[in-house]
């Protein structure tokens, strides 16, 4: 058996043991399950956040952030909610919620979570720009957050990889280019259970699990929207303004949803222009 699959085999191993799962507790669940569910019930939802005092904490940051200068100062989850709307209020909950999970103290993980963050809050602010750019009202309330979980597979690596890494048989075999490439293979898979084992919608799940797929479900707008944004969020971080995009509009995504070149870049402009709310929400 070569090194390659015994690392395979090893973290495989770990991720099995459910303690190796990152967790949300009792109240995050409750939170969770009525934002992701069919009818939201705004005012318990609102009741939920108030028995939070970091999370009351979180909204009423991005409530009076900058973005809102002028408009008077917001001290109440009410008035945030009236402030925010109602989808990004939910949006910001659930980021919030699974913020606590990105907490490592190990180098190379700290700086992988903090990577995995901002792809994901881009990717999610990403497909709810394309949800309201392309007029699908009715995944406006799922597209943050399937942009913002897609990834999440990557996180639940990341915390076996770290418990791997304090351990004397695996930990010198861990380099970066090796923990890229476990990444890269299995987060998919791994994103599908963590998300199945946090009680999540299935629509979520299947995103998790097909943003990559080679073959998937055309039909199903969120994960087509969901791919596309990764694709144009992965351009974005490479750092190189004037990259190609071509490879982005020859893509079934694009052929999908019927996107044009002029609509990408105004998409690349809106993920620059949300800066404000990022910091807000890191």
């Amino acid at each position: 058996m070569n090194q390659k699959t015994t690392i395979l085999d090893t973290i495989t191993t770990y991720i099995a043991d459910q303690k190796n799962f990152p967790v949300l507790n009792p109240d995050a669940v409750a939170l969770q399950k009525e934002i992701t569910g069919k009818d939201p019930d705004a005012a318990k939802i609102r009741k939920l956040i108030q028995t939070d005092p970091t999370l009351t904490g979180e909204i009423l940051k991005m409530a009076n952030s900058p973005y809102y200068k002028g408009l008077g100062e917001i001290s109440t989850i009410k008035e945030a909610a009236l402030r925010l709307g109602q989808d990004t209020l939910f949006s910001l909950v659930v980021a919030s919620l699974h913020k606590q999970n990105f907490t490592s103290k190990t180098p190379l993980i700290k700086k992988l979570q903090a990577r995995l963050w901002n792809h994901s809050l881009s990717c999610a602010i990403g497909t709810q720009w394309l949800a309201r750019h392309l007029k699908f009202t009715d995944l406006l309330s799922k597209a943050f957050i399937a942009g913002l979980l897609h990834d999440m597979g990557k996180l639940c690596l990341l915390s076996a990889l770290e418990k791997m890494m304090a351990s004397e048989n695996t930990g010198n075999t861990l380099t970066p280019v090796v923990v890229e490439k476990i990444l890269d293979t299995l987060h998919d898979k791994q994103g599908f259970l963590l998300l199945k084992q946090w009680h999540l919608p299935d629509i979520y799940c299947t995103i998790a699990r097909d943003h990559h797929a080679q073959e998937y479900d055309m039909s199903d707008m969120l994960l087509v929207m969901v791919r596309l944004a990764n694709m144009v969020c992965g351009k974005i971080e490479t750092g190189n303004p004037s990259e190609d995009i071509s490879y982005i509009m020859s893509t079934s995504e694009a052929d999908s949803l019927g996107i044009k070149e002029t609509d990408i870049a105004l998409l690349e402009i809106a993920l620059e222009d949300a800066g404000e709310k990022l910091s807000a929400m890191r």
